[in-house]
């Protein structure tokens, strides 16, 4: 653990802790009083803006006056457990973009962000509720995908600020417009409006909590949705404001505004995970699983991780859990080489790993960092007792521009899905276009 890491979290453990400790016979009567007078004027004012039309739509599900809407995604939708239990819309979106972020397998658009773990749940969801048919519940997928992409193009969000949660919730809100039939914008603004802002230290921490942005702005692209047909309008300028100015900057603000180019889709510069843990240490994870099989651990005296400086923020050891061990590139790199691979199971707290993660030592190499980021390098040298081996890779496998074969994705679908009907249930989604009802998608 880096020095500070636990002091940063000391204030809100502190207040914690002192407010516990409140029992209500210790406060003064004048205080329990006041503590009543806020506590109605509080619930008063809440029942008068319930009176708000917006908000009587929004909890009626009906359209707010003036405003035209089609059907909004109220029927019911699956969560991907084993059961594929029934629930609202807005929760089966939740719970399963908050589900799909925490083995660190789900997707991402490089050189960052993730789109479709935001995106998707929603379109789900939605397409779900609404009976929509497979190829419409792919066409809002490359819709949302798209517009989620182009923002993580347009800003170039300040550390730490996280890529998770922000843009793609606008990409979901989009989505979901395009299965109800209605013109997206309000959705989009009003989720604009309210962005998420979560930041690496959760990552670093290993609070899981985390895993929740993405189920928060899929959730919120359905929410979106549903306020834009009561009435709530969304700030136009809003995303300018909160990444061009307090949390970022324009990068290249034209891919807001580029032509949409059918043969050029943003979700065609994708990368596909192959390993369990953050992407910025995939690169260096295939070369060490390419040195692994020849070594022999007690041999080893020392590792050299030499990357791009965007990756150096993962350089530091872990707290003792199972996310943050996904975000320390010492110990997935040690992991690697004390397992053989980097499965989920691979970062699960282990003291052999972690010995060896404390001889890891990872350096941004200038060589390596003039590619950054039309290329994702990482050179990895282990050095033995019986000598050193290097090994360079300039694009992990599954990126766009060194793709993982149908087998390899293959392998990865059935050990994330060990149900009996696995090969199947993959080629039904393969299929999805021709689902006429995707109520019945994974009946």
């Amino acid at each position: 653990m880096e020095s500070g890491d636990v002091a940063e979290s000391d204030g809100l453990e502190r207040l914690v802790r002192s407010a516990a400790v409140l029992r209500w016979e210790l406060v003064p009567n004048s205080a329990r009083r006041h503590t009543a007078l806020v506590l109605a004027d509080t619930l008063g004012v809440i029942m008068a803006g319930a009176r708000r039309t917006e908000v009587a739509a929004y909890v009626s599900g009906e359209a707010g006056e003036g405003k035209l809407c089609g059907r909004l995604p109220t029927g019911p939708a699956q969560i991907l457990d084993g059961a594929l239990t029934s629930v609202e819309a807005a929760t089966a979106a939740f719970v399963n973009g908050t589900a799909g972020t925490f083995l660190e397998l789900d997707e991402g658009y490089r050189p960052t962000g993730h789109p479709g773990v935001h995106v998707i749940p929603a379109a789900l969801a939605a397409a779900q509720a609404l009976h929509s048919s497979g190829i419409e519940l792919l066409t809002a997928t490359l819709a949302g995908y798209e517009v989620t992409a182009r923002l993580f193009e347009a800003y170039q969000l300040t550390y730490p600020l996280h890529p998770h949660g922000h843009f793609g919730a606008v990409g979901a809100a989009l989505a979901v417009a395009l299965l109800r039939g209605v013109d997206p914008l309000e959705p989009a603004c009003i989720a604009a409006t309210l962005p998420l802002l979560p930041v690496w230290q959760a990552c670093f921490e290993g609070a899981t909590a985390r895993n929740a942005w993405a189920g928060s702005a899929a959730a919120l692209g359905i929410a979106a949705n549903r306020m834009a047909t009561a009435g709530f309008t969304g700030a136009r300028g809003a995303l300018d404001v909160t990444f061009g100015e307090l949390v970022g900057h324009p990068r290249d603000v034209s891919a807001l505004s580029r032509h949409l180019d059918h043969a050029d889709l943003a979700i065609t510069q994708d990368y596909l995970k192959l390993h369990s843990a953050c992407a910025l240490s995939h690169a260096a994870l295939d070369a060490v699983l390419t040195i692994a099989p020849d070594v022999d651990i007690a041999s080893v005296s020392h590792v050299v991780v030499e990357t791009v400086s965007n990756n150096l923020k993962i350089n530091r050891q872990p707290r003792p859990n199972s996310l943050s061990t996904r975000f320390s590139l010492p110990y997935s790199v040690a992991a690697a080489l004390v397992h053989g691979h980097t499965g989920p199971e691979a970062f699960e707290p282990d003291e052999r790993v972690l010995a060896l993660a404390r001889r890891v030592e990872v350096r941004a190499a200038d060589d390596l960092e003039r590619h950054w980021p039309d290329r994702a390098p990482a050179r990895v040298i282990v050095q033995t007792t019986a000598g050193e081996r290097t090994v360079q890779v300039d694009n992990p496998r599954g990126h766009h521009a060194n793709p993982a074969g149908d087998e390899e994705l293959r392998r990865k679908f059935m050990m994330l899905c060990p149900r009996l009907d696995a090969e199947a249930l993959l080629q039904r989604l393969l299929d999805v276009a021709a689902v006429p009802d995707c109520a019945r998608l994974l009946a």
